[in-house]
């Protein structure tokens, strides 16, 4: 009996009690936690306002030059599509002004939050965000210059049409057959850039939904 009471293992001694700065962080943190959780979801949220609004704006301009060529600016497509054009613009606008006040505003909470929690190494990771990572980066990047060699090459398509209608001799009443032509080719121009966005704002949404995926997988403070 004594042989077994030797083998066993003394029970180990309670946990100390947290000290009283451990409970005061911890207080302190709940609601910046929470309030960062809330910035996070609403940032995401107009994050895809934004990609959604810019992709319509996009597409009703391009449509609107189709509708303008095939049907004139007086018909009710053209006048819908414009009207779109414009709504769909003011939303963009406004909720990526709201967008940026609410990533600076979830970065300073961040920021305090490591200040408070007393460690402010992770505040670089964690902010940076998963664009970082090299896959996704190198993704991005590919895409943006895509996006940038078609909207150089269909902008100076634009550009060449107005000077081709610009140095064709006007007259009186009518457009001249320069002036049409340029016309037309600054039309294919824009379309081909509007077109050129609509292809590049879902991918960039993609590269960055794929991102965000992968960085869920790793310890966040909020998302």
């Amino acid at each position: 009996m004594a042989v077994a009471d030797a083998v066993l293992p003394s029970p180990l001694p309670p946990p100390p009690p947290p000290s009283a700065r451990t409970v005061a962080v911890r207080f302190a943190l709940a609601p910046m936690l929470a309030l960062g959780r809330v910035l996070c979801v609403a940032a995401g949220a107009l994050a895809c306002l934004c990609f959604a609004t810019a992709w319509v704006t996009s597409a009703a301009a391009a449509a609107r030059i189709v509708a303008r060529r095939a049907l004139g600016k007086a018909s009710a497509p053209f006048l819908f599509l414009e009207a779109l054009m414009y709504g769909a613009f003011k939303v963009y606008l406004y909720s990526f002004l709201v967008f940026l006040a609410l990533a600076v505003l979830l970065a300073c909470v961040t920021y305090v939050i490591a200040l408070v929690s007393g460690s402010t190494s992770g505040f670089n990771k964690s902010a940076s965000g998963p664009i970082t990572r090299e896959s996704v980066a190198g993704l991005f990047l590919r895409l943006a210059v895509f996006g940038f060699v078609a909207d150089v090459a269909f902008f100076l398509l634009v550009v060449a049409g107005h000077l081709v209608a610009m140095m064709s001799p006007h007259v009186e009443g009518s457009i001249s057959q320069g002036e049409m032509v340029g016309s037309v080719i600054e039309d294919v121009g824009t379309f081909g850039m509007h077109a050129t966005a609509c292809v590049m704002i879902p991918a960039l949404f993609l590269s960055l939904w794929r991102a965000y995926q992968v960085d869920r997988k790793a310890p966040s403070q909020f998302c």
